[in-house]
């Protein structure tokens, strides 16, 4: 089993038909191998990600209490804090070890009401959702090219797209783990496809041909992986992996911070396999389903 492939999209963006459809054909092959990348020259801003690191370290230094009152406001405006093991990504497992800060397109209004002491975090986290959707508006471009279909299919499916940022803390662990958890439980994602802008510290794994591979942390490179609903879209070629954060050895007591764009077509939206990924030999895996209602069946089992 080979290591996670390192792609470079600088030629999709700017090179001519030939170097174009040479990236389109590695993210195919990667994403149907591995379900998961490391990509570089992604279209972000210089520096974003640094601050996006930055303001999510300062806002999971808050006190507790402080956290606390930016509280989740309901499933399906997946929004605010939620803390160490109340989300449960494997429902199955006991709840994992970290801390969140989510906001979706939905409650971006709520930074406007929330008081978070936290400098310049409103403006990164408005940052993190445009330049994260326009970097994403791209690699989706390459997918479609990748398995036949017009490079603008997903256009319209992601006009406005529902989307959301996570930051993630999994602190050192104080005691011992209950048996089966871990900083986050088995899982798959739910949308089109997430970008993962990991620390220096690794955990993140995937589950490739019944084993765990470590998703490595790449120096410049943006972690990519695929979610449910691209898989569907695309009849199985492009694989939705099944990934957790493994616990650290014993040897590394130190926090792991994370940041999460995952990027969801508009709720309104039927996911139905793209007839460029079906014939006689490779017939429609899933039926039609309404996006929106796909992703709050999956994000309310985390809760339970």
């Amino acid at each position: 089993m080979s290591g996670i492939p390192e792609i470079d999209f600088g030629p999709f963006l700017n090179g001519d038909a030939a170097a174009r459809s040479r990236v389109a054909d590695e993210i195919r092959a990667a994403c149907s191998e591995f379900g998961f990348l490391n990509v570089t020259n992604l279209p972000l801003p210089t520096g974003l990600v640094e601050r996006v690191s930055a303001k999510a370290r300062e806002f999971f230094a808050l006190p507790r209490e402080v956290k606390e009152a930016i509280g989740r406001s309901d499933l399906d405006v997946i929004s605010g804090y939620v803390g160490v093991a109340v989300e449960h990504l494997d429902t199955e497992q006991p709840g994992d070890l970290k801390e969140s800060f989510s906001l979706n397109q939905a409650s971006l209004k709520l930074l406007d009401h929330w008081r978070i002491p936290v400098a310049g975090f409103r403006q990164t986290v408005l940052d993190l959702h445009e330049a994260g959707a326009r970097a994403c508006a791209a690699l989706v471009q390459a997918m479609a090219l990748s398995v036949g279909a017009p490079g603008d299919f997903f256009v319209d499916k992601h006009a406005p797209h529902a989307s959301t940022v996570r930051f993630f803390h999994y602190p050192p662990l104080e005691r011992q783990p209950g048996a089966g958890q871990l900083r986050a439980g088995t899982h798959t994602d739910y949308g089109t496809v997430t970008l993962v802008f990991q620390d220096s510290v690794e955990g993140l794994e995937a589950l490739v041909d019944g084993g765990w591979l470590t998703v490595p942390v790449v120096p410049g490179a943006v972690t990519v992986n695929v979610a449910d609903l691209l898989s569907r879209w695309t009849n199985g070629i492009y694989r939705s992996a099944t990934h957790r954060v493994a616990l650290p050895g014993a040897d590394v007591m130190q926090s792991r911070y994370s940041t999460v764009f995952f990027y969801n077509p508009n709720s309104q939206v039927t996911v139905r396999c793209m007839d460029s990924c079906c014939d006689a030999d490779r017939p429609r895996q899933y039926p039609p389903i309404v996006a929106g209602e796909f992703l709050r069946r999956r994000r309310a089992a985390q809760y339970e």
